[in-house]
Order: C-alpha cells, then sequence, then structure tokens
C-alpha cells in the first residue's frame, strides 16, 4: 500500500493554494463593509498613531534595559566570581597550614626535640556575610537575566502585534484585526507585564548595592560603612523619587514603583489633587495639566514675547492672538481667555508688551523692504490684532461692571498709539477705520472708569484730607488730551475738577477747608459722571467711526459688530435713548447723515442706515435745521435706492423713525422741493412695509392711518404735488384692504366675543374711511346684543358697504394711471383683482358710476391701440375686464350704458381683435341690466 507521506509536492502547493483562496474568501469584506471604508479608514488612523508611540515606547525602553542589564550582568558576574569562593574551602588556606605545621617541626628537630603531628583542621563554614553577600548577588543576577528575557519577548510581541495589524490592506479587514490584538493587549494586563520588567531590574540593583556592603563586611570596616551609606542615600533618594510624583504631578521625577502606589492609594491622591474618577498616573499628571492657572499662563506668554527677538516674527503671533479672541457669538470676543492676553498688553516691560511690539512693528514697516502685498498682509494682521486686544477690555470692562479695576491701567491703549494710526498712510483704510473707533472707545470708557474711581474715593470712610489725596492721586493718570470729544461742558467741570484738586494739595489746610474742597470736588465729579456726557463722548466716536468710512467710500471691517460694540460699552448708557439728551456742541456729530451722498452706489446699505441711526440718537434730530437737511438727504436717498437698500433701511429701523420723520414734515409748511421729496419717499416707504402683499402689516397699517390722519391737515406745498392723490389713495386701499380682510374673518360665524371686538377695533376705521369715501352715506350699523339672525343681515350690509368703497378706490386707481404721463402702472391691482373677483354681493350706485366714468375715461384714450408695454395697455388688457367674471354687482342702469358705450366703442374700432377676458360678459350683463330697466319703466299694455 502506498505510504500516506508519498504525496507529491505539486499536490502539496496546489492544497496550500486553496487554503489560501479560502482564508482570503473569509476575510473578503461584504458591501455593507466597504460602506464603512472612510469611517473605519479614521479609527485607524488615530489608533495606529496610538499604538505606534506606545510600542514604539515600549520598545525603546527595551533597548535601554537590555543594554543595561547586560553591562550590570557582567559586572555582576566578575564580582561574584571572587564572592563565592568564601563560600567553600580555599585550597591555598589548606596548604598555607601544612607548611606552617612542616615548619615548626623542622624547627623542633633543630632545637633536638620531637612534636607529634597535627594533621590540619578540614573542617570549613562560611561567614554569615559572606552567605548574605553571595545570595543577594545570585538573586540580582538572576533578576537582571530575567529583565532581560522578558525584555526580548516584549520587543517580540511588539514586532508581532505590529506585523498582524497591517498583514491585510482592506481597512475593514485591517482595522478589526486592530481592534481585536489591542483589546487583547489589554485584558491580559500586558501595560502591567512591562511596567514590572524595570522594577525587577531595580530590585537587582538594590539587592547587588546589599550585597555589595556585605561582600565589603569582612574586608574593611569603614568602607563597609561607607557604601552603607551611599546605600541609604540611594535608597532615600529612591524614595524620594517615587513619593514626589504623587504628591506634586507637575514633578518630572517618577520610577515605576511609583504607578504601583497611585494604584494603591489612588482614591486618596485623586481628592488631594481635586480629580475625580478612576486615572492612572500619567492621566492624572494630564488632567491636572488642563486645570486652568492664569500664573501659569502668564508666564508662558511671558516666554513667547521674548522668545519672538525680531519684530518681524511676530506676525504668527499676531494671527494667534486673533484666533484666540475671536469667538461666533454675540459678544464677539472670548472673555474666558481674558487671563491669558491682559498679561501681554498690560506688562510694564516693554519687550513682553504686545501692544508697544504693535506700536514699534508699524513705526518700521515702511522701512522694510520686501512684497507690498505681504506688507499690507502683516498690517492688517496688525491692525486686527489691535482690534482684538481692544474689543476684549471693553467687552471686560462691560462685563465686569462695578468691580475693583485698580489692579488694571487705566488706558490700555495710549494716546501716542492713536496719533501713529492717524500719521500712517500705508495701513489699510478698512481695518484702519474699525481699529481707531474702538481704541478710542476703550479710551473712553478707561477714562470713565478713573472718574468712578475718584468717586468711590470721594464716598470712602477717610478723613476728608485723605479722600482729597486719593482722588488727587487717580486724577494724574488723566490730561486734557484725553478728552478727544467735543463736550464744553465736560471739559469746563473737568478743568475746574483739576484746579481744585490742585489747591487742596497744601500741607496748611484744614478740616474745614477739605469739606469745603470735598463738596466742590463732588460737585464736578457729579457733573463729569452724567450719562449724557458720555453719551456725547460715545456720539463723537461713532460719528468719526461713520465719517471716515463714508469719506473713504467704503464698508470697514466688522462694521455692524463695531457699531454695537461702541454704543453698547457703557454699561447702563442707552446711547439711542432719546430721552437722555446732551448739549447742542455735543449732537454735531449726529448730523453726519446731512453731508452723506445719495446716490446709493457711493455707499454701501448697511452704513447709510448705520448713519441714518446715529441721526435719531437724540431728540435734535427732528427740531433743528441741520437736522431738516438730513431729512431731505434721507428721502432723496430711499428714492434713488434699490428695493434690497430700502427693505434694509426698513428693516433696521425698528424704533419707526422714518415714519416720525415723514409725519413731522407732512405736518408742517415746507417747500415745495421739500415736499417733493417727501411725498416720493412716503411712496417708497408704503411699497417697502409690503403695499402690494396680499395682507397688511401692523406697521404699514399704523403708518397710513397716521398718513390719514394728516391727509386734511396738509400745506397747499404737498397737496398740490402731482403724486398726492396718489398717496392719499395708497393710504384708503391700506385701510380698506385691512378691513376686508378681518371682515372675512369675521363673516364666517357667528361668535359675540368676536363681533364685540371687531366693532371696537373695525368700525372705527370703517367710519373714518366711509366719511372721507362716502360721506352720505350712513354705516351700517350693529346692534347689540346681535343675535344670529340679524348679525347675518348685518354682515351683509357692512361687507356691501365696505366693497363699494373698494370699488371707489379701484376707480380712483384708474384715474391716476389714465391722467399719468410717466407711464407707470400705480394700484394694488392683483389683490384688487382678486377680492373685487370673488365677491357676489351689491356695490352701492353711486360707486358704480364712478367706476364707470373711470373706464370710459381710460377706454376714450383707445388703449387696445398704445403699446402693450404702456400701463394704459396693461390696465385694459390684463386688469379692467378681468375684475370678475360676471359681473352680477352691475346693477345701475345709467353706469351700464356709460360701460356698454365704451365696450361698444372698442368693438367697432377699426383695429378690434376681440373681447379682451371678461369684456362681453360685461357687456352682457350691461345689457340685461338696460332692458330690464326699459321693462320695468315702459307702462302696461291695455287689452
Amino acid at each position: 500500500m502506498p505510504s500516506h507521506h508519498s504525496a507529491s509536492p505539486q499536490s502539496e502547493d496546489l492544497e496550500k493554494n486553496e487554503n489560501r483562496k479560502l482564508l482570503d474568501e473569509r476575510f473578503k469584506p461584504t458591501s455593507d463593509d466597504d460602506a464603512c471604508f472612510k469611517l473605519w479608514n479614521v479609527y485607524i488612523s488615530q489608533a495606529h498613531e496610538y499604538d505606534k508611540t506606545l510600542l514604539e515606547g515600549w520598545k525603546k525602553d527595551m533597548d535601554g534595559m537590555l543594554l543595561f542589564s547586560a553591562l550590570y550582568s557582567a559586572t555582576l558576574t566578575a564580582l561574584i566570581i571572587e564572592s563565592y569562593k568564601k563560600l567553600q574551602l580555599d585550597p591555598a588556606d589548606l596548604t598555607t597550614s601544612l607548611l606552617t605545621t612542616i615548619s615548626f617541626q623542622l624547627a623542633s628537630i633543630s632545637n633536638g626535640t620531637t612534636t607529634a603531628f597535627e594533621p590540619p583542621d578540614m573542617s570549613f563554614k562560611p561567614m554569615a556575610s559572606s552567605l548574605i553577600c553571595n545570595m543577594l548577588w545570585f538573586l540580582s543576577l538572576a533578576l537582571a537575566l530575567t529583565c532581560s528575557l522578558l525584555a526580548t519577548f516584549v520587543q517580540q510581541w511588539t514586532r508581532d502585534f505590529l506585523h498582524k495589524t497591517t498583514m491585510r490592506p482592506s481597512p475593514v479587514v485591517q482595522a478589526r484585526v486592530l481592534a481585536f490584538s489591542y483589546f487583547g493587549l489589554r485584558r491580559f494586563g500586558m501595560h502591567t507585564f512591562v511596567d514590572v520588567i524595570p522594577i525587577l531590574l531595580h530590585i537587582s540593583l538594590f539587592l547587588f548595592f546589599a550585597g555589595l556592603v556585605g561582600f565589603l563586611l569582612p574586608v574593611n570596616l569603614p568602607l563597609t560603612i561607607l557604601m552603607a551609606c551611599v546605600l541609604f542615600i540611594f535608597v532615600l533618594v529612591y524614595s524620594a523619587l517615587t513619593v514626589l510624583p504623587l504628591l506634586s504631578l507637575d514633578t518630572p521625577y517618577r520610577t515605576p514603583v511609583s504607578d504601583l502606589l497611585w494604584r494603591l492609594g489612588n482614591g486618596f491622591a485623586l481628592r488631594k489633587h481635586g480629580l475625580a474618577g478612576d486615572l492612572s498616573l500619567t492621566e492624572a499628571m494630564v488632567e491636572k495639566s488642563l486645570h486652568k492657572s492664569p500664573d501659569r499662563d502668564r508666564q508662558c506668554m511671558e516666554f513667547t514675547m521674548k522668545s519672538l527677538n525680531h519684530d518681524t516674527e511676530l506676525v504668527p503671533m499676531f494671527e494667534a492672538v486673533s484666533d484666540a479672541l475671536a469667538s461666533p457669538q454675540a459678544s464677539g470676543v472670548r472673555l474666558e481667555n481674558f487671563g491669558i492676553i491682559a498679561p501681554l498688553i498690560q506688562s510694564p516691560n516693554l519687550e513682553n508688551n504686545m501692544i508697544s511690539r504693535i506700536h514699534n512693528f508699524i513705526s518700521t514697516s515702511g522701512s522694510l523692504a520686501g512684497d507690498p502685498q505681504h506688507r499690507v498682509r502683516n498690517m492688517q494682521l496688525c491692525l486686527y490684532t489691535l482690534n482684538s486686544f481692544a474689543w476684549l477690555v471693553i467687552r471686560h470692562g462691560v462685563e465686569n461692571a462695578g468691580s475693583d479695576y485698580s489692579q488694571y491701567p487705566i488706558f490700555w491703549f495710549q494716546h501716542d498709539l492713536l496719533g501713529l494710526l492717524y500719521s500712517s498712510p500705508s495701513l489699510p483704510r478698512d481695518y484702519l477705520i474699525s481699529t481707531i473707533a474702538v481704541l478710542r472707545t476703550s479710551r473712553v470708557q478707561g477714562f470713565r472708569r478713573c472718574i468712578e474711581r475718584m468717586s468711590k474715593a470721594l464716598s470712602s470712610p477717610m478723613a476728608n484730607t485723605e479722600r482729597l489725596r486719593e482722588v488727587r492721586s487717580i486724577f494724574t493718570y488723566l490730561s486734557r488730551k484725553d478728552i478727544d470729544w467735543t463736550s464744553e461742558k465736560f471739559t469746563y467741570h473737568f478743568d475746574q475738577l483739576g484746579s481744585t484738586l490742585q489747591s487742596a494739595c497744601t500741607p496748611s489746610m484744614t478740616e474745614i477747608q477739605a469739606t469745603a474742597l470735598v463738596q466742590q470736588v463732588q460737585q464736578h465729579l457729579t457733573e463729569l459722571m452724567d450719562m449724557g456726557r458720555w453719551k456725547a463722548a460715545l456720539i463723537s466716536v461713532l460719528s468719526q467711526f461713520l465719517s471716515e468710512a463714508t469719506g473713504a467710500g467704503l464698508v470697514p471691517v466688522e462694521m455692524d459688530m463695531t457699531f454695537t460694540l461702541i454704543h453698547s460699552s457703557i454699561p447702563m448708557l442707552e446711547v439711542f435713548d432719546q430721552s437722555l439728551d446732551v448739549e447742542e456742541d455735543e449732537a454735531q456729530g449726529t448730523y453726519l447723515l446731512q453731508s452723506t451722498s445719495t446716490d446709493p452706489q457711493s455707499i454701501s446699505p448697511g452704513l447709510f442706515t448705520l448713519v441714518f441711526r446715529l441721526l435719531f440718537s437724540t431728540k435734535r434730530a427732528l427740531h433743528f435745521t441741520a437736522a431738516l437737511e438730513s431729512r431731505l438727504v434721507l428721502y432723496k436717498y430711499l428714492y434713488h435706492c434699490t428695493a434690497d437698500q430700502k427693505n434694509l433701511l426698513i428693516e433696521s429701523d425698528s424704533a419707526c423713525r422714518l415714519e416720525e420723520c415723514i409725519f413731522l414734515d407732512l405736518s408742517s409748511d415746507r417747500a415745495g422741493d421739500f415736499a417733493r421729496w417727501c411725498i416720493s419717499a412716503l411712496t417708497v416707504l408704503y411699497n417697502g412695509m409690503g403695499f402690494m402683499e396680499s395682507t397688511v402689516s401692523p406697521r404699514l397699517l399704523s403708518f397710513a392711518k397716521g398718513i390719514f390722519r394728516l391727509i386734511p391737515k396738509a400745506s397747499i406745498n404737498f397737496t398740490q404735488d402731482r403724486w398726492w392723490f396718489l398717496v392719499s389713495t395708497h393710504s384708503e386701499r391700506i385701510l380698506c384692504k385691512d378691513i376686508i380682510e378681518k371682515l372675512e374673518y369675521f363673516s364666517r360665524g357667528y361668535d359675540s366675543h368676536d363681533i364685540s371686538s371687531f366693532i371696537a377695533l373695525t368700525m372705527g376705521d370703517i367710519h373714518v374711511l366711509g366719511q372721507r369715501l362716502l360721506p352720505k352715506t350712513p354705516v351700517p350699523e350693529c346692534p347689540l346684543p346681535c343675535p344670529p339672525d340679524v348679525y347675518q343681515d348685518w354682515i351683509t350690509e357692512i361687507r356691501d358697504y365696505v366693497f363699494s368703497m373698494h370699488l371707489l378706490i379701484t376707480a380712483k386707481y384708474t384715474n391716476i394711471v389714465t391722467m399719468d404721463t410717466h407711464d407707470i402702472l400705480f394700484g394694488d391691482w392683483d389683490n384688487i383683482r382678486y377680492s373685487i373677483g370673488l365677491y357676489q354681493g351689491h356695490i352701492y350706485g353711486i360707486v358704480q358710476l364712478q367706476f364707470a366714468k373711470s373706464v370710459r375715461e381710460l377706454m376714450s384714450l383707445h388703449p387696445w391701440n398704445q403699446p402693450k408695454e404702456s400701463s394704459k395697455s396693461r390696465l385694459f388688457h390684463n386688469i379692467i375686464w378681468d375684475l370678475t367674471k360676471n359681473w352680477y354687482w352691475v346693477t345701475d342702469m345709467e353706469s351700464a350704458k356709460i360701460l356698454e358705450e365704451v365696450i361698444q366703442r372698442h368693438k367697432n374700432d377699426a383695429n378690434f381683435t376681440g373681447m379682451v377676458w371678461y369684456e362681453q360678459a360685461c357687456l352682457d350683463r350691461c345689457t340685461l341690466v338696460i332692458r330690464e330697466a326699459g321693462a320695468v319703466e315702459e307702462p302696461p299694455v291695455s287689452q
């Protein structure tokens, strides 16, 4: 029989290939696995980085231990060769004993005496010191060799781990192998195994030193004592290095025993360091390092600044600081990083003070060679960093209002820095404008903080002389040049305060004199603390900020956020609160609008909006000549601006200042040119507030009611304007549209509570509009209480009344389009056509007649012969004959005759191309009305 070992090599190779194929098929990823390709790639990239660092650390540790163990074992072996001899009888000692006996016998023979032969003592007992020494050294050697073997194992295992995790190229397979191997590594405690190896080596070293003491004990006592001292010091140092990381987590020292002790006393150690969780010593060190330490952060920043020896090296620092402070939140800055950044800008050391370094950087930038674009980029970063610093200081001051600011400087940004920025023409303007504005704001905030400190010092419980001395010491931080805004009142009291404090420092001043001076100082400080003066300061900053932007024709960096930051920089002060008034000289900055361009192309919509808001920061926006000129600029801008620009201005005007301007000027007798621009702006505002929408917004309704009330009171300069009739009709249309919307809601059902609210809110508007449009027709009143059947009758009557006014407004729009020479289709025609088309009720005869006459005026112009794009043609072809499908509301015979006449004129025209929309339906309805009216008028035929 053939042996089972007789298989050929070819069959063995075939079997191996089959097995490999089966293995490959077994590891083939599914389509679901392939869908997780990127997900597993992310895991592999993170896990490989961690594993690589861990295993390389183990490998390096094992390399070091192998080298040390080899040298140590060689040294120890040499010593053991000498020491183990003391554990047995030395042959040299036996020879010496025999020679000694022989010498004694020879000496006895020479003396004529005889000595009996005594054999040498062959018994041997090693000394205790030798036993202890060899025991310790042999143990030490065994541990050292064991460490070498275990270190070799670890190196082999790490290589095997890396090999297994990279065998397969597929990310899915590789990730699963990696996870399987790593979690197995943790489950079997390989971390602990690796930590034990150096512990064994350290124990071996302790045994060596202890054995060395035993080895030297029989040799030389002083040398033994010396080595004992060395061993004691070694143990003491080792113990200190072991315990020190448990007491202070930032120590760089540790031994393998430290981790063991940490695990044994984990709970106590974690509580001592204010930590929680099951953390290893290394994890605890990392966790503790993440706890914020302002002092450590300050030292880091100081080191960084000292390391940047050349100003050109500061550019990356600029970008880093800006990123550290920028925040997407409403505050715009990360106040949490104040403790890190503050040391950079308040350090008295110019080398560490970043503001000083920026000052020097800007000063020398003009003389530096290089790429101009690169230089501009550097200047942008420079200014943006200053901007970020100012944001940080301002927001910190706002958030910590009322706190003790004595630890911070009065002025973070010195006056000469502003002078440098003003005098540097090469700086990018969009960044420069915002930077100067926030720096000035910070200085204003610092100035006020200084005044607050003086006020607090004056109210302290010290003696008057001490209080005056304290106030004067604070006052020395300020000077007249720090008041860079216009305010005669503020400047006067500041000068008087300085004079009073100067006279308060005489040595001979009595307590009575000090009391009088304290009262004077208190009076001046009260005036300086007045919110109106600080409102004037912020108005000055805002005005210069916007003036620089409009003059340069650009949008400053972060314009809206900067504007908000400035006017909110002083807590409890609302710049746009008109009840807080300012002096006339202080209000000059609010009239910036009068010198602003009305061309929307030359000024951004956002910038114009901010200039407009500034105008209304005081009450003077409506009552002074400069304010009148500003409003004229506003009206011209509204007339020329685009729809988006107009909408932005309206949306940003939450206080309805635009309406205030219109109301004021309509109530006044303005010149003809001013009246024309005012009416144009009014029409633009109607459109911008949603005049063409299907519903009336509360703001548009309120505005229209105000205009409606002012129409009878308007001066002749307004009423003679060609657009005045259009404005009046627009106002009537808005009120009527709102009434119809509410009426449709209340006509859907009966509810006594809804009826009362409707009458209270809407009937007043119906009365007011009816007195203007149908003065001779009484308004149907709703009897209260109102039963359901009576309610339905009243609803029908009031609908007829309201829709009659609605059709009358439609007739007005038709007349406006007919008489207009600018070829504009005025009117809210889409909504008009929709509402009338759904109406099936009765229209008053007088209104039908007005409508018919307006159509006749339009048809007299033969709109069917005009260009299709013209307003008359569009009104004729697309709107008038599409108002309703059946024209049931045409019931008046005179109106029907007029409509029939104009339709026949259209049919008989030489260019007649057919009826338009429901023109034929209107003709049929008019013919029916006329025929029915004629039948009623004919006398009955006698039999």
